[in-house]
């Protein structure tokens, strides 16, 4: 789902909880892992005491769901998706252990009302996630000028009149 109502009540919950850990889906080619975000397909957030959160960017939406991960599985000569923990270099892991303070939902390059993006504030990092073109976007901080043509920042949820609330 990339409805920003659907996402704020699926995200609302996490607020407070403790990311435990990171797992992700990667392309592997040649017995190595793409790396960077060109090789990450999806990666699922695990907080405490909640069903696991799927991301998944399709275009210029970002997509999330409660889902646990799925196995890895070969590609035949593409290679293979390995899904595991996060690499321990990854920015997805230095989040963990963390706990949720707030979500902001960022408005897509798009002419629905969807989701391109979220920006997670932990209690010592901030992490921008989000999708253009097919294309991961994983950094620390909020949305970069640059990036503000393609991703404008509809609300945070911890605010009281909130635009993700419908407010």
């Amino acid at each position: 789902m990339s409805d920003p109502v659907a996402i704020a009540a699926l995200l609302r919950p996490l607020l407070g909880r403790r990311l435990l850990a990171v797992t992700e889906a990667r392309h592997w080619y040649d017995e190595r892992p793409v790396t960077d975000t060109t090789g990450l397909l999806h990666f699922w957030l695990h907080f405490e005491g909640v069903p696991a959160i799927m991301v998944h960017g399709c275009g210029d939406l970002l997509k999330l769901t409660e889902e646990e991960p799925y196995s890895s599985y070969d590609m035949q000569e593409n290679g293979r998706t390995v899904v595991g923990p996060v690499q321990p270099t990854d920015l997805l892991n230095e989040v963990v252990g963390q706990c949720l303070v707030d979500v902001g939902l960022a408005q897509g390059y798009s002419t629905i009302p969807a989701v391109g993006g979220i920006l997670l504030r932990f209690e010592r990092n901030e992490l921008l996630v989000a999708t253009l073109a097919d294309e991961w976007i994983c950094q620390p901080g909020l949305i970069p000028a640059e990036l503000r043509q393609y991703l404008s920042l509809i609300g945070w949820l911890s605010s009281p009149a909130s635009a993700a609330e419908g407010q």
